[in-house]
């Protein structure tokens, strides 16, 4: 099997994992949706479907619609952590050095970058 088809199929479920984390880990998430974003859980659980079911796109024919659909995801998603990290809020119970928010910057260009690969594969 080619590196890039088993790239897809790591990355897909990964998200369709974190996807689902919007639904067993909600309190997590309403605590990162940025206070401005009226109805919290309503917004985040509304991402987590998107996680899940962009994803799965790259299993049919809509692959390059899809990994376009996911990197705009992405970056629009990125806003949350920054959020985060501006206003030096907790993830969870913990809160984060500006390192640590430094490589979750990276890690979410590591998966933009992912997608993007996944949009050049023929």
């Amino acid at each position: 099997m080619e590196i890039t088809k088993v790239l897809i199929y790591v990355y897909v479920l990964f998200f369709v994992g974190a996807g689902l984390n919007h639904f067993l880990n909600p309190q997590f998430y309403d605590a990162i949706v940025p206070s401005f974003i009226p109805y919290p859980r309503f917004v985040h659980q509304f991402t987590g479907i998107l996680e899940i079911l962009i994803p799965i796109l790259f299993l049919t024919k809509y692959r390059k619609e899809a990994a376009i659909m996911m990197i705009i995801l992405l970056v629009i998603l990125y806003g949350a952590n920054l959020y985060v990290w501006i206003n030096n809020l907790p993830y969870g119970r913990n809160y984060w050095s500006n390192q640590q928010h430094f490589f979750r910057f990276l890690l979410q260009l590591f998966y933009i970058g992912i997608a993007y690969i996944i949009y050049l594969y023929e």
